[in-house]
């Protein structure tokens, strides 16, 4: 019977690994989902196939409790396993180690923590191995070392596959399809005993009365400490924090798992007791521990028995497979690669994965050969030291996130003690045999071994806090160890800050890495570059800060945190700040934009409130520019989009000098001008002439972050231009009969000379008439052609800047004024110095003088002369036009330069001459004020005109 029930169990063996196959590669999400929580169930190991049957037997309802308890850190992920998968998006922890040595930094803590998980899972592996041996022995005859051998050599096929495919993944679907068989092995074993030893659940219910097990298995002495052991060591299990932390698992499907998972191991716990009461209602002679399939073989059920003993089998060898696997990359990532010269490993990877295979098969040797020499044979026993030995672990991982205070020389002095003391008074016993000792002095006899389990465990767990506690309290902690502390606490919002890298591109990133990992780097640069759809021409500073925290991730989960941060350091060191470091909004908006729909409460709020206002910057019908430290352009909102016709995406993050021209020039330029606010830029962009105005923040430093603010001023530009050409041409017309005037008088000259000239015959008179005429003529074309300048309107926007005489434009803009046919004689007077020049266009200095003085004409009623003044101390020009008029009246002296305002009647003025002046005079980097009464005078106005020379000649 005993080769039908291998038979069988080998059928049910390959079917279940063939359907989780299947299920793992063409399921959908549902099945990955069901998967996971199979996967989470198989991680009991040969506990729940074996163990839990003899500890009920031993604590009764206890183990209930127990199990329970082993599943409420899954009750309770989001206040565990949630802030480490947070971070776990950010930096990929490749265990637990990883996790705890990129919390309290240093190779210490790595090394100890490395130290003391092997030696706390050891227990754990020969519980696998004794669950095979059980097998083994009720269902062959053959040599145990054979056996013993062939599981390993399987062991090693199915690490090395995995470690090639990828062990998270790959060992997920091998457990599952454990955790499936165990879940159909214990409910059939549990079924076809009760019915064929029982007949029924009824008769058993009477059975259990009756022989006064109800009073037994109801015992509940031990509960307390099987629960928090059962508790503290579910926390460090490396198969949970592989399992949940991995990146393949969504946050959907650990939501899944919180509560799947533990309702799967209630209902699997209901199958305990009525397999123990089975076998102790037959008394049967197998340890209790081998019921799963014992009990079934015994009421000839031999198709039940071979499952259950397929279902031991394969839960064994999967969870010596998950833990080898693990302990061997930690290993690797604490002991080996830190200290390695990577770039010399021609083919590094490689060599990686033959050191995984080869630390992971070392393992499970080292445990086959402590298997054959321990005193212990109890599954049970050797869970329960196992466990005691992991919740050592626990009080520093839950600090990690909890406990900001406590440092590392804690941890390390916490770790040492309680393993010390596990290992001394359990694990020591466990493979030597029990011993006392009898304290000097006294009668009191201490029992280290499993008759004292509950006390020692807590004693070792209790040396653990104690030391922890007192150590950080005790010791310093330094810069970096608080730094990480805030970046693990389950509260922190990671925010990331916008670092200066000390490389430009891509390149230059991977010279640098291919120094320290060969050519290794430049897998882990294309890979960095697909996930981040980026290309490798990039050279914005936030691409390239995103394309360095992925690399580092990534360097993270392949060689551990130890190595990661070694070549970071040397290949892609950051700058060394001189100030705190500003926060990466770019990429903090980023991440917002992805996870902002898991935000709740008032977080959820804000972050609504965050998107609103980004909207209304974005939809601003004024460019907005955020600048970072460096020129680093943060923000560039569609205004900005539509005036350079520059994607937001593809300019943010990236510098200033990056930008295409015009805009790298103008932009700079303004930055580099100590003033805040620029009007009419000139810039030539798709062809066309644009203005523009700018104004920027006020930076405290040349490092503080700016805002730029651009304004199409195109329009109102035109306009300006369109009304001076059109009040020029207008003006014309008006000065026709002045001109005509003007001209009447040297042509009536020219026809008196003219005639005379008809009776002269001498050559000497002859010559003074040509003279005269040509004077005349002179006089003539100087009347034309001011009226030819003052009509030429078009190019007024388009002069080149040059050197200009105040005094010929104010004397140009005095002769065109005296060509109207106004009859009163005012009298403008030019105090101005004929050596005082401005840098300026000279059509524009004449229009400004123009309506300056015809406004101070039109106020002056008498004779009174109208002064023109300059003064110019060098750096700063300064032109006053005064008047005796009728000065300004008081309701619109607020108002002088808004366009449409004026004091005359209607007909007489629009309103938009002051206004014209003041922009005429703002584009020559200008400011105008008028003051009334004039100064110097009780009545009256005078107009003074202020250019800062200095930045005249900087444009």
């Amino acid at each position: 019977m005993s080769l039908d029930i291998a038979l069988i169990a080998t059928g049910f063996l390959i079917a279940s690994t063939l359907g989780a196959y299947l299920l793992a590669v063409y399921g959908g999400a549902r099945s990955q989902n069901l998967i996971l929580v199979l996967a989470l169930f198989a991680g009991t190991g040969a506990l729940l196939a074996t163990g839990t049957i003899e500890m009920a037997g031993r604590y009764g309802f206890s183990v209930v409790l127990a199990l329970f308890a082993f599943t409420m850190v899954f009750l309770f992920s989001p206040l565990i396993f949630y802030p480490i998968r947070r971070l776990n998006k950010i930096i990929r922890f490749a265990s637990l180690v990883d996790f705890l040595t990129f919390r309290f930094r240093g190779r210490a803590i790595a090394l100890i923590a490395c130290s003391s998980l092997i030696i706390v899972t050891m227990p754990l592996f020969l519980a696998q191995l004794l669950a095979l041996s059980s097998v083994h022995d009720f269902l062959f005859e053959s040599d145990k070392w054979l056996f013993r051998l062939i599981i390993v050599s399987i062991i090693i096929i199915i690490n090395w596959s995995a470690i090639h495919q990828g062990m998270a993944r790959s060992l997920r679907w091998v457990m599952a399809a454990a955790g499936f068989l165990l879940l159909a092995a214990l409910a059939t074993s549990a079924l076809v005993s009760v019915e064929s030893i029982f007949g029924g659940v009824s008769e058993m219910n009477q059975w259990v009365v009756s022989s006064g097990q109800r009073l037994i298995v109801q015992r509940m002495d031990s509960s307390y400490s099987l629960f928090v052991i059962f508790l503290a060591a579910s926390f460090a299990l490396p198969v949970n924090f592989s399992i949940v932390i991995s990146e393949h698992i969504s946050d959907n499907q650990v939501g899944v798992s919180s509560w799947a998972y533990p309702l799967l191991m209630l209902l699997a716990s209901i199958t305990i007791f009525p397999l123990l009461w089975s076998g102790i209602a037959v008394q049967s002679s197998s340890p209790l521990q081998d019921y799963l399939f014992a009990i079934p073989a015994f009421s000839q059920h031999p198709i039940a028995a071979g499952l259950g003993a397929a279902s031991i089998v394969l839960v064994a060898i999967a969870l010596l497979c998950n833990m080898s696997t693990m302990l061997a990359k930690m290993v690797l990532n604490s002991f080996i690669l830190p200290t390695k010269t990577l770039h010399k490993q021609p083919h590094l990877s490689r060599w990686i994965n033959l050191r995984l295979l080869g630390v992971s098969t070392g393992l499970i040797i080292a445990a086959a050969l402590l298997s054959h020499i321990i005193k212990a044979r109890s599954i049970t026993d050797l869970y329960l030291v196992g466990f005691a030995g992991l919740a050592q672990l626990t009080p520093g991982m839950l600090a990690s996130i909890y406990l900001p205070k406590i440092n590392r020389n804690g941890v390390i002095a916490g770790l040492i003690g309680g393993v010390s003391i596990w290992l001394a008074t359990l694990a020591l016993p466990m493979l030597f045999g029990d011993w006392s000792w009898q304290l000097p002095g006294t009668d009191k006899v201490l029992i280290f071994g499993m008759e004292n389990w509950q006390t020692w465990a807590f004693e070792a767990l209790m040396v653990n806090i104690f030391l922890c506690v007192i150590l950080s309290i005790l010791s310093p902690m330094d810069k970096e160890q608080q730094s990480f502390a805030r970046l693990c606490m389950v509260d922190n919002i990671y925010i990331p800050a916008r670092v200066q890298l000390s490389h430009n591109s891509v390149e230059q990133m991977l010279l640098s890495l291919r120094q320290l990992l060969g050519s290794e780097a430049d897998v882990e640069i294309d890979r960095a570059l697909h996930k981040l759809d980026l290309e490798v021409s990039e050279t914005r500073p936030a691409a390239l800060r995103k394309l360095r925290d992925s690399l580092y991730s990534s360097l993270t989960l392949n060689f551990g945190v130890l190595a990661a941060y070694k070549v970071m350091e040397e290949a892609l060191p950051l700058e060394t700040p001189t100030r705190p470091e500003p926060d990466d909004i770019y990429l903090i908006e980023s991440v917002l934009a992805i996870e902002g729909d898991r935000l709740t409460g008032i977080a959820s709020e804000l972050n609504k409130l965050r998107m609103h206002h980004r909207e209304i910057l974005d939809n601003l019908p004024i460019g907005i520019i955020a600048l970072g430290q460096g020129g680093e352009i943060i923000k560039w909102n569609s205004s900005m989009v539509r005036y350079t016709g520059i994607d937001s995406e593809m300019v943010t993050g990236s510098l200033i000098s990056d930008l295409p021209e015009p805009w790298h020039s103008a932009i700079s330029l303004f930055l580099q001008e100590g003033e805040t606010s620029k009007d009419s830029i000139e810039l030539k962009v798709a062809g066309k002439t644009q203005w523009f105005g700018m104004q920027k923040s006020t930076a405290i430093s040349p490092d503080d972050d700016l805002i730029l603010l651009v304004e199409d001023q195109t329009k109102s530009v035109l306009l300006v231009q369109n009304y001076i050409n059109n009040e020029r041409l207008a003006s014309v017309g008006r000065l026709a009969a002045g001109v005509a005037h003007e001209i009447g008088n040297p042509v009536t000259g020219i026809a008196c000379i003219a005639q005379n000239l008809q009776h002269e015959t001498e050559t000497a008179e002859i010559e003074t008439s040509a003279e005269l005429i040509l004077s005349q003529t002179d006089r003539i074309s100087v009347i034309v052609q001011s009226l030819i300048n003052f009509s030429r309107g078009e190019q007024t926007y388009h002069d080149q800047l040059r050197p200009v005489s105040v005094l010929e434009a104010a004397q140009e803009a005095i002769q065109i004024l005296s060509l109207t046919k106004e009859q009163r004689k005012e009298q403008f007077v030019c105090l101005v110095d004929a050596n005082i020049e401005i840098v300026s266009d000279h059509r524009q200095l004449v229009q400004i003088f123009l309506n300056l003085l015809g406004n101070a004409r039109d106020a002056t009623t008498d004779d009174s002369p109208i002064e023109i003044s300059c003064q110019s101390d060098g750096s700063k020009l300064r032109i006053m036009i005064s008047d005796q008029g009728s000065g300004i009246a008081e309701p619109i002296k607020d108002q002088l330069f808004e366009p449409f305002i004026t004091s005359k009647e209607p007909g007489e003025g629009t309103g938009l001459g002051l206004w014209m002046v003041f922009n005429l005079v703002k584009n020559l980097r200008g400011e105008i004020n008028l003051s009334s009464p004039a100064k110097n005078s009780d009545r009256g106005t005078t107009a003074e005109l202020l250019f800062d020379l200095n930045k005249i000649k900087l444009d």
